[in-house]
């Protein structure tokens, strides 16, 4: 990116503590200055968080504070992570110094963060070329300070058992919300406002990050990729929108610890939802939503809905992106991506889908070779 819409890219390879390790030597001060502010951001913003929450989880949040319960979340899940990916976390922290609790309490934030956020696939006679484009829209607001360590890291493959991949989050965020791998696999997650959360939740299991990382980093085509999710020890209640390249489709997912539902264009019908043929969407709000905007502006592109008109018309003009705004152009391996305003900048709008989007080669990004 350009000025003050810059971001960092981060490339790694190696094992998964080589990796952390890697990282945590090049972006210490970044690591260092999360550490130093995430908590007490959280531990001031935590109400509006509620919404969102298992009543359990709310109830020992308030019994004994948010760093306590991000590490009792950490102690519940890790016997449900892969070994790299606790392996990655301490070479973060032996590679910055930050402290190994700091680095797990970091990633375990977004178990109790889940986002509004929007949704979009759209191929077929929706689009000029009918290949798959992708809108994955971050809305949690514009002011989590981590905005001003906003990274694309781009993770090698050391072996044939995985895929290359990227994901768009920040300095220390070893899991994806946001991500796009070489085999063409790209994926994007928004909250369920699950109204049976209280049972249908659960505190052990695997971070809904890594999750979504293993769907990246260990498949290659969309039947492997619903498995994986399937198969997962599932925690938090989420829509998940994920895509394959290869297949040129794309299914959204509604699920939680105990449910798994698929879902496709032709499902997904109610008042101001119209049926778009080849285009996925769910919008900002709780669903099912009966705002017309979103499906309004996508029956206005319909036929030309592309990655650079998702990102520079749609979003924009359906006010989606507040904390990033990113989309994949499946066939060219292209993204588009805008984060909120860094803290230290004074001009323009805080929101991310009003500021200028970098246009990301990541074919080239996987291409790139070890140093």
């Amino acid at each position: 990116g350009n000025g003050t819409d810059a971001f960092y890219v981060l490339h790694v390879w190696g094992s998964g503590y080589e990796k952390g390790y890697a990282q945590g030597q090049i972006m210490k001060e970044q690591l260092t200055y999360i550490s130093s502010i995430i908590i007490p951001y959280l531990e001031s913003q935590i109400l509006s968080f509620f919404p969102n929450l298992s009543p359990a989880v709310a109830d020992l949040i308030a019994e004994y504070g948010v760093y306590p319960m991000l590490l009792l979340t950490y102690e519940w899940t890790e016997p449900y992570m892969k070994q790299e990916f606790i392996d990655e976390m301490e070479g973060l922290a032996a590679g910055s110094g930050v402290s190994i609790n700091d680095i797990r309490a970091y990633n375990m934030f977004p178990e109790l963060t889940k986002a509004a956020c929007t949704i979009v696939g759209a191929n077929g006679p929706s689009t000029p070329n009918k290949f798959l484009n992708q809108l994955r829209a971050l809305d949690i607001g514009p002011d989590i300070p981590i905005k001003d360590a906003a990274q694309v890291t781009v993770y090698h493959s050391s072996d044939s058992s995985s895929t290359s991949f990227m994901t768009v989050g920040w300095s220390g965020m070893i899991g994806a919300l946001t991500g796009f791998s070489a085999s063409g696999i790209g994926i994007g997650e928004k909250v369920w406002t699950n109204p049976d959360a209280a049972v249908d939740e659960s505190v052990s299991g695997e971070p809904w990050m890594f999750v979504l990382r293993n769907v990246l980093q260990y498949t290659s085509e969309m039947r492997a990729a619903l498995e994986s999710i399937h198969d997962a020890n599932r925690t938090c209640s989420l829509h998940i929108g994920v895509g394959s390249a290869s297949e040129n489709t794309f299914n959204g997912l509604e699920i939680s610890a105990k449910t798994y539902k698929v879902f496709n264009t032709s499902q997904m019908i109610w008042p101001g939802h119209p049926y778009l043929p080849g285009v996925f969407y769910w919008d900002y709000w709780p669903q099912p939503s009966t705002d017309s905007c979103l499906g309004d502006l996508l029956h206005q592109s319909y036929g030309n809905i592309t990655a650079e008109i998702l990102a520079l018309q749609i979003a924009p003009l359906s006010e989606t992106g507040e904390f990033h705004c990113v989309t994949f152009d499946y066939e060219n391996k292209l993204a588009f991506i805008a984060n909120s305003r860094k803290t230290n900048v004074t001009e323009g709008s805080d929101y991310a889908y009003m500021r200028q989007f970098t246009r990301v080669d990541m074919g080239k990004l996987f291409a790139e070779q070890s140093p």
